[in-house]
This record gives structure tokens, C-alpha cells and sequence, in this order.
């Protein structure tokens, strides 16, 4: 098996490197190809940097000699922390086995990673604490649908998960095959936010025999006895290690070997202040006593079975606790001196029972991995009926889209909003008569309309109106317009979404040219669909020719609630970029109206004032006034475009990557026309239109000779597109939770990275 293990592996920590090489090397003397994927965080690098480099140049190769300037002049007067420094960019660039350096998220994506397996862990990888808000690399989310994805020993580093980070953990966990944690309390708060099993399983440092360890080390060139002391923390000085340390010293009569340059005991032997990761082991390896508050100065400590002492961690020792007591020895964690035993020899350790429990663990462990790597996958497991939102409450699986309100019996089902301003089904078990219908209606995981022809269709264009008139009243290149007069001109009605008075978005039925001027242009906002779908059913029940533009999820909805073809229904799905919170968007209305002292009127997301390619937002007020804004510097429209306001599902679409699409047709705009067909590009607008199968090409017949058209390719047309769903990032959690908190225009532009410092 190819292997790919992503983990904190570029931290100069000793923890963190050699956890990485001991889940490296097992996996690699199991028979495996192995790499790590060398995930360069520039926040992690500029805190273990020597240097900040300077830029005082344009040209490159200057830049680079003053780099190298500022490092010369590192070695010559902090010549400790450059051999450290090295030291440790030698073991991450040449004892592990990593990949070349990846340091933005975006480009894992595009490293098109051939690995049969990815695994995250371990550490503390899933500490949004230590990476300003849980990263979504460190939960696999990227790679190949089909690469398996497993978890290792992977660490929260706190008792339980802030509730502004379940919605990301939720949406990601649903990737994974097998979930595996380090300790007990993080196994508590994982198995909230999943229905997938989770093991906890030992640190990999703990999975090698001492004779790897033996093979790495570099012992000391010092002969007589000593405590060696070892302090975590980069900056913080540890009153209490330092206090036991002494008091240790004391006691004992041994010197002291520390890791600390800012220190300085009474009975002092050397300072560790340079050394390399096998110069770390080595250390441990050979000391008298060990006082640590480090993880894993704990755990080499137990490899060596050496006398130690750990101090509990000052934020979070459960990690400590938890190997500790798993191996019986949980009274060697001790926090004051005061604590300490008279008779020393009370501390004494029975390595040969911790070995017979630490083999135990290990089997278990080893197990885990063997099933992880050997076993299926089991993420792409068909979805049931017992997996609709109903039963799960997993918001991933809720699509708002109102089918199974609106085809229970009953009226048992009602929407309720959530705290974010979305929209989700509840049942009165009083009304209820366990019909099932409401599930069977569920589009999630059940679109199977969706394959048809596949030799055929899709048929791709690149299409342009050829009326100006109505290119300058559309969004992009003029496609709804004719739709919807064909429709209109044989007795038809048209489903699409429009502002009410009070701005707020919805589905509507039109019957006149009039009426359908509400559905133009786009609205990025989630709109509800209230009564239209029982509406739309007695229109076609009476024959009545029905055009129904939305988004995919809403069309599988209808369709799923009509449970049968009709001949005059004809469904145009916009290519979608997720939906936004009503409950923000109502907010930023009410925050323009008391600005403007005026009632806000009608909301352009993409005037082109300016062109096509450079879009205006355009938000006019019962006053007469009107603010015109460029549209990606918006508040309300960057945060949409930087996917930070969407209903959850929109992070796990499953019609984002539907080639033949759920609609008849699919509309958008042509982005990135001017690459795939130049001769096309026009700033007054150039839409994508794809037909999916035989009910949108007849469609499709009836109105295209009013458009200037260029035969596409769906790669074509896709290429600067969305063809699968968006990232769930950090930020969007962080923003969702401070909406009933923070003024909303400040709380956007707090996450707005084009206007933040504007005061």
C-alpha cells in the first residue's frame, strides 16, 4: 500500500518529529510505501524561524543574499539556536520521508496525490486551539474521493471541543473509514460528532520496539549520573517543573541537564539547548531521572524505563493522565514537591508490568491499524432511510428543501429555524402515523433521476443572447428570458426566486412577463420554497406547462415530492456556489436600512456597470439612494464568495459533481470563457448551458436561435467552474457563531480580508 500521513511533522519539537518517524517506520517495516505530506503551516515556520526575512528588494536573487546575510549573522551570534535550527530541518527533510513542501491549503488539493491510503495523526492535530481554529487538512480534506482515509492517535489536546468547531468536525468525519483517537476524553467528544466508531489507540512512539530507538539515539559524552529535565513550552517558564527539578536535585545529589537557555539551577551540569531529535533520546536514554512536562519526554522515559516524574500539563494533562493511568503508573504524575514521597524508593517503577500493559495496548493498536489499512471502505456506504436527517440530526444531511413537509399527510412536519438562520424538519410524534413518506421524499442520497444517456448528454454551449437589450438586464448571457416567454407564450407558469416587500428570498409562481421581471438576476441567499411544490403539482396535474429554475437540491426535492415524470415540467438548475443565511442577510438589510435611514428596495449581487468579469453589487433604497459597491469587497457578497455564510449541506453537495446534472438544463456563467473559447468573450455576458437529457435538448430547440452559440465540452465548461463542493473552513464556523453577537456589517468585515483594516 501507498501511504500518505499528514501530521505536525515541520514543528521543531521533539514530540511532534518523532511521533511522525515512529509511525513512518512501522508502517514502512509492515511492507508499505510511506510518505508524509511535509504540510508547511508559515505560522508554525515563523515560530520556529531564526530569522524574519527581509524583502527590500523586487528582484528574487537579492532578496535571497540578504536572507542569507541575516542567517550568517544568526550563526555567528546565537550559534545554539542555528545548530538546533538545522538540526531539526535535517530530520524533517531527510530522516522522514516527506513530499515536497506544501505551505497553502489550497495547493493539497491540486497535488493530486496518488496514495491507496491517507492518514491523519498523530499529535495534537485536531487542537483548533493550536491552529487558530481546527485546520481542515488535518482531517483529510483533500485527495481523491476514493484514497481511504483513517485517523491515528489523533489528539484534541483539550477535554472536550469548542461547539464553534463541531460543524467542521461533523462535515469532515463523515470522510473517514476508521477513526482512531489517543486518549479517552477526546473518544468522548469525537463519538458527539459522528456515528462512526472510534478507537483509542497508543501514541505511535509506543508501537516500536526499544531497539529502533537504539538505532536512532545519540547518547551523551557524559559519564556520571544525572536528572534531565525537559520543558515543553517555548517560552513559559514552568515554576512547578522547575521547583520539582530542585528539589529533586536536592534530594538525589545529582546535577541537573536542562533544556532551558532562560534558567539556571543551583546544582546545574550542561544546558540542552542545540540538540538534534536522537540527541533528545539520547539524553532521556541515559539520565538517572527524568522531570518533564512533555508528552513524549513521558514517553521515552517508559521506553528506557528510566525513573521519572511528569508535571501535569498547565492547560490540559489529560493526555498525560490517560497513558499514565493505562499503564498503571499514574502516581509518577506529581505536581508539587510537597507531593513527593519521604522514601524515594516509593517511586520506583515495575517496568516489567508496565511492559505486559503496554504490549496489550500495543496489540490493540497494531489491530487498528491492520484493520484500517486491510478492511473496505466505509464511507461510501449506500444511504438509507435510516440515514435521512430525521434519525441522524446530522445537519450534512438536510437540504431545506421542504419535500417531506410538504408531502406528509398529516402536516406533522414543520420547519424550525436554528440558530444560523437555516431551516430543518421536526415531527410532531402526536400527528405523526409512521407513513415513512417523509423519508422517501428526501433527496439526500436519493436523486436517482440523475443518469440518463450518458453517451449522449451532456451537450455543451457556450451561449450569448443576441439582444443587447436583454443581455443588459441579465445576470450573465440572457438564458432565463427566452425560457420563460416559451413558457409564458403557451399558457405556462414559471417557478424561480424573487425579494419580497420585506427582502426576504423565496420561491414564487409567475404567470406574466411582469411578474417573472422579480426572478431576475442572482440572489445569493438561501430562498424558501413555502407552498410552491403542492402548487407546481396541481398545475402539471391540470396540464398546465411549468418552468421551474432553482437550485439542484430544490429541483431533486420537487421531483422527489411529484414522484413521477411529467411531460410539461421543464427544470433549469443553476450552477450553484452554496446558499446563504437568511438570518445574515436579514441582518445586513436591517444594518443598510437604519444606515440609510431607508428602506432597502432591491438587492443586485451582480450589476455590470462595469463589465461581466467585474461585477457591482448595486442595493437601492426607498429614498431614491443607491450604493454600488464592487461585488468582492461586499461584506455580506465576500463572505459568500469566501464560502463563510452557506447552509451546512452546501460543504458536502451531492449534485455539485453531477455531470448530466438533477434539471432538464443547467445555466451559469462561462467562467474562464476567454481561455477555452476567446472569440466568445464579451463583457456584456457569456453563459454555460449544458442539457442534460431529452426533455431540455426539446426544450433547448425551441429558443436557442436567439443566442449566439459555440459548441463546448463539459471539461471545457467546468474548468474555471464548480464541479464539486466547497471547503468547510475554520472561519466559516468562527463567523456563524458570533452572528447574534456582533454588529453584523463589523462581524463581516472582521472576515472580509480586503476591507478588515479599513477603519
Amino acid at each position: 500500500m501507498k501511504i500518505g500521513i499528514i501530521t505536525f511533522n515541520s514543528a521543531h519539537n521533539y514530540g511532534a518529529v518523532l511521533q511522525a518517524w515512529a509511525l513512518q517506520e512501522y508502517l514502512k517495516n509492515e511492507g508499505h510505501q510511506v510518505e508524509i505530506i511535509n504540510y508547511r503551516l508559515p505560522a508554525t515556520d515563523n515560530l520556529y524561524s531564526l530569522y524574519k526575512p527581509r524583502n527590500p528588494f523586487k528582484h528574487g536573487k537579492l532578496n535571497k543574499a540578504v536572507h542569507l546575510l541575516q542567517y550568517l549573522k544568526k550563526m555567528k551570534t546565537e550559534p545554539d539556536k542555528t545548530r538546533k535550527f538545522r538540526e531539526f530541518e535535517r530530520f524533517i527533510n531527510h530522516t522522514l520521508n516527506t513530499t515536497e513542501p506544501i505551505t497553502k491549503y489550497p495547493d493539497l488539493n491540486k497535488a493530486n496525490f496518488d496514495y491507496d491510503i491517507m492518514i491523519a495523526g498523530s499529535d495534537q492535530i485536531w487542537n483548533g486551539g493550536l491552529t487558530k481554529g481546527v485546520n481542515p487538512a488535518y482531517l483529510l480534506s483533500f485527495g481523491k474521493e476514493e484514497i481511504k482515509r483513517v485517523s491515528y492517535a489523533a489528539s484534541i489536546g483539550r477535554d472536550e471541543i469548542p461547539e464553534v468547531e463541531h460543524t467542521l468536525f461533523q462535515r469532515y468525519l463523515r470522510n473517514f473509514d476508521y477513526i482512531s483517537v489517543r486518549e479517552e476524553k477526546a473518544k468522548e467528544a469525537i463519538s458527539k460528532l459522528t456515528d462512526k466508531e472510534v478507537s483509542v489507540v497508543l501514541d505511535p512512539t509506543l508501537l516500536l520496539k526499544r531497539e529502533m530507538y537504539d538505532k536512532l539515539k545519540k547518547d551523551p559524552k557524559i559519564k556520571q549520573d544525572y536528572i534531565y529535565v525537559h520543558n515543553v513550552h517555548i517560552k513559559k517558564i514552568d515554576k512547578r517543573l522547575n521547583a520539582m527539578a530542585q528539589e529533586m536535585s536536592n534530594r538525589t545529589g545529582l546535577p541537573i541537564i536542562h533544556n532551558r537557555e532562560d534558567y539556571d539551577f543551583t546544582n546545574e551540569l550542561k544546558k540542552f539547548t542545540n540538540g538534534s531529535p536522537e540527541e533528545f533520546v539520547g539524553y532521556i536514554a541515559n539520565a538517572k531521572y527524568v522531570i518533564a512536562n512533555s508528552f513524549h519526554a513521558t514517553v521515552f522515559s517508559i521506553i528506557y524505563e528510566r525513573n521519572f516524574i511528569t508535571i501535569p500539563h498547565f492547560q490540559n494533562p489529560e493526555r498525560m493522565r490517560h497513558l499514565l493511568d493505562s499503564l498503571g503508573i499514574v502516581n509518577h504524575m506529581i505536581a508539587e514537591p510537597g507531593d513527593l514521597p519521604e522514601d524515594l524508593a516509593d517511586l520506583d517503577i515495575d517496568y516489567d508490568a508496565v511492559e505486559r500493559a503496554r504490549l496489550t495496548l500495543r496489540e490493540e493498536s497494531i489491530q487498528f491499524l491492520k484493520t484500517a489499512i486491510e478492511g473496505p471502505k466505509t464511507s461510501n456506504k449506500p444511504i438509507t432511510e435510516n440515514d435521512k436527517y430525521f434519525d441522524t440530526k446530522d445537519i450534512y444531511s438536510c437540504f431545506g428543501c421542504n419535500a417531506c413537509r410538504d408531502i406528509c399527510p398529516t402536516s406533522a412536519i414543520i420547519m424550525v429555524e436554528d440558530k444560523e438562520g437555516f431551516k430543518y424538519p421536526v415531527i410532531d410524534e402526536e400527528k405523526c402515523i409512521h407513513c415513512n413518506m417523509c423519508r422517501k421524499v428526501c433527496p439526500y442520497g436519493n436523486h436517482m433521476h440523475k443518469e440518463e444517456k450518458v453517451d449522449i448528454f451532456p451537450k455543451v454551449y457556450a451561449a450569448m443572447h443576441k439582444s443587447d437589450e436583454t443581455l443588459e438586464q441579465s445576470t450573465s448571457g440572457g438564458m432565463f428570458t427566452p425560457m420563460y416567454k416559451n413558457i409564458l407564450a403557451r399558457g405556462g407558469k414559471i417557478v424561480g426566486v424573487k425579494y419580497t416587500d420585506d427582502m426576504e428570498v423565496i420561491y414564487d409562481i409567475a404567470g406574466t412577463e411582469e411578474e417573472c421581471q422579480a426572478f431576475r438576476g442572482s440572489k445569493y441567499v438561501f430562498p424558501d420554497s413555502r407552498d410552491v411544490k403542492p402548487r407546481v403539482k396541481e398545475l402539471l396535474d391540470n396540464g398546465t406547462p411549468v418552468l421551474y429554475s432553482g437550485n439542484p437540491c430544490q429541483i431533486a426535492g420537487l421531483k422527489n415530492y411529484l414522484r413521477k415524470d411529467y411531460d410539461n415540467l421543464y427544470t433549469v438548475e443553476i450552477i450553484c456556489h452554496g446558499t446563504p443565511s437568511p438570518k445574515v442577510f436579514g441582518l445586513y438589510i436591517e444594518y443598510l436600512e437604519n444606515l440609510y435611514k431607508s428602506k432597502v428596495i432591491d438587492f443586485e449581487f451582480r450589476n455590470k456597470l462595469r463589465g461581466w468579469s467585474t461585477p457591482y453589487v448595486c442595493i437601492k433604497f426607498e429614498s431614491g439612494e443607491v450604493l454600488l459597491e464592487q461585488a468582492n469587497k461586499n461584506n455580506f457578497n465576500r463572505a459568500f464568495l469566501s464560502n463563510n455564510i452557506q447552509r451546512p449541506c452546501c460543504y458536502t453537495c451531492e449534485f455539485a459533481d453531477l455531470k448530466l446534472g438533477v434539471g432538464d438544463i443547467t445555466i451559469g456563467d462561462y467562467w474562464g470563457i476567454e481561455n477555452q473559447h476567446p472569440e466568445m468573450f464579451d463583457q456584456k455576458g457569456v453563459s454555460v448551458i449544458k442539457i442534460n437529457n431529452e426533455q431540455g435538448l426539446k426544450f433547448f430547440e425551441e429558443f436557442k436561435d436567439q443566442f449566439n452559440l459555440i459548441e463546448s465540452t463539459y471539461d471545457k465548461a467546468y474548468a474555471a467552474n464548480h464541479k464539486k463542493p466547497m471547503n468547510l473552513v475554520a472561519k466559516r464556523n468562527q463567523l456563524m457563531s458570533q452572528i447574534d453577537d456582533v454588529e453584523i456589517n463589523k462581524l463581516l468585515q472582521n472576515f472580509n480580508h480586503l476591507k478588515k483594516n479599513i477603519k
